[in-house]
């Protein structure tokens, strides 16, 4: 669990990508350990009062801090000490809303339902900052509301206690965020955190102290494991996280880090299953998939750069090799059989396609990787190398009764490439986004639901490729809409075989 840390305005460039890669490693071993926190606090909160165990936690945070930078204080003035104070006070509510959710809500719930804070800012910016929110922005709104009605609503359409908590723990981590982006410019980041995190231990210890006076019953001394849970939340999910933050966001952009931050949800699920029992249904899953698009789709900015890079990497090149990766691993007859399948079949066919593309490009016969131009297609370069990428594999699996998902794929496949080559002859399609669209239904259909959010990816790749200027909107849709039927074809043939 995080959020005591503030945002670097350092505009300082990376020196090199291996700077990068090492920065972005960092960040994500800091989302690692935000996420165990999860697990850890509920169950040392179990057994012991919440807001002791966060006086505990941000006392020692405090301390840390200090070491790392209290000389910084002096910085600040009286008038950024009353701004730390304030940003604190939004920062004590989601930790106390967090932690007394954690007592009633799983780990895995908790994680997801406070990455909702990052959708929640453009909201409070608007309202607060006066700033009119990017359209990217009411999209994640969108897209994480969804999940968090999927994940939390129960049977009778109510939320449940613990759900609650978080959620107010969200909205107390967005205002805290909306905070620091008014007032963290004009003073020392690290000061201001300093007194952030004091102020949360002054008024957990506040709070603690005046519940103890009304309580009937004595308080246990803290156990070993509380000790162990406020130490390590408090020094190394805190102060040290903190650090690490503050000097690796030099090395790589703020994109960068909020989509890396949001694996925290993630990396909270995945504790809260392996060592809290956490169960995830389908519905759940679906839902916390949701909330992270959500978080990632408000916060990338939707440019045409953006653009390029989606349309680059979302690219058949690199989604077949997952399709059939993920395929071969579904396989019911045999996991490693059906991985064996597709890495016999995929890595020359990829391989050589790759190859064989980088030649054509070389030598000046197509102008991109997509081959977005109409003449292009009707080439017998592309042409043959199409036929033999799909027809090969389905040949091969169709004669030796290889995995049915994989051989799904390969039908499918061959489908649509003889499908894209006799539109070619007037007009064209979309094939990036055909193939897409293949790809992540027929991962939908072999999976079921707890894949449908990957159907997703076929309106980005689409507004991608019109965003570049390789396609219009028509040929985008029919694209998408042609590559789905043909998919659900294959599937609906081989089930009757």
């Amino acid at each position: 669990m995080r959020r005591c840390a503030v945002n670097s305005t350092s505009k300082e460039k990376w020196a090199g990508l291996p700077r990068q890669l090492w920065a972005d490693f960092a960040l994500l071993l800091v989302a690692l350990i935000w996420g165990s926190t999860f697990v850890m606090v509920k169950q040392a909160t179990a057994d012991y009062p919440v807001f002791p165990f966060l006086a505990l936690r941000f006392g020692l945070a405090t301390v840390g801090l200090l070491l790392i930078g209290g000389k910084r204080l002096r910085t600040l003035g009286w008038r950024g000490v009353g701004a730390g104070a304030l940003i604190g006070l939004f920062l004590f509510g989601g930790y106390a809303f967090q932690t007394l959710g954690l007592r009633y809500t799983s780990a895995s719930k908790a994680g997801f339902i406070t990455g909702l804070s990052v959708a929640i800012v453009p909201l409070l910016s608007a309202a607060v900052l006066r700033q009119r929110p990017q359209p990217q922005a009411a999209v994640g709104v969108c897209l994480a509301v969804t999940g968090l009605a999927l994940l939390s609503l129960n049977e009778a359409l109510h939320f449940d206690r613990g759900d609650l908590l978080v959620l107010a723990c969200a909205i107390s981590f967005a205002l805290h965020i909306v905070a620091v982006s008014a007032f963290a410019p004009r003073a020392d980041p690290i000061a201001l955190t300093i007194v952030q995190v004091a102020t949360v231990a002054l008024l957990c210890g506040a709070v603690g102290g005046g519940m103890r006076l009304f309580s009937p019953e004595a308080w246990p001394l803290p156990s070993a494991e509380v000790w162990g849970a406020a130490a390590f939340t408090g020094i190394l999910a805190t102060a040290v996280a903190f650090a690490v933050q503050t000097a690796m966001q030099r090395f790589t952009t703020p994109t960068h880090t909020a989509l890396i931050f949001a694996a925290e949800p993630v990396f909270a699920a995945v504790f809260g299953v392996l060592l809290a029992g956490d169960i995830l249904t389908v519905r759940g899953v679906v839902g916390g998939v949701l909330i992270i698009l959500g978080t990632i789709t408000s916060e990338l900015q939707w440019s045409e750069r953006a653009a390029v890079l989606v349309s680059r990497f979302i690219s058949p090149h690199y989604v077949t090799p997952a399709l059939l990766l993920a395929l071969g691993v579904a396989d019911p007859a045999s996991p490693w059989r059906g991985l064996l399948w597709a890495l016999a079949l995929g890595t020359p066919v990829v391989a050589g396609t790759l190859l064989l593309w980088r030649r054509e490009l070389r030598r000046g016969a197509i102008s991109d990787w997509h081959v977005s131009r109409r003449e292009e297609r009707l080439q017998p370069i592309p042409i043959l190398a199409s036929l033999l990428a799909t027809g090969v594999p389905l040949v091969v699996l169709y004669i030796w009764d290889g995995p049915r998902y994989l051989l799904a794929a390969s039908l499918a496949g061959f489908a649509l490439v003889l499908f894209n080559l006799l539109v070619t002859v007037r007009w064209k399609i979309s094939q990036h986004v055909s193939s897409v669209a293949l790809s992540t239904t027929l991962i939908t259909a072999v999976l079921g639901m707890a894949a449908a959010p990957l159907l997703l990816l076929i309106p980005l790749v689409g507004w991608a490729r019109v965003k570049v200027g390789a396609h219009t909107v028509l040929q985008v849709v029919a694209g998408g809409v042609t590559g789905m039927v043909i998919t659900l074809g294959a599937v609906w043939l081989l089930h009757l075989w």
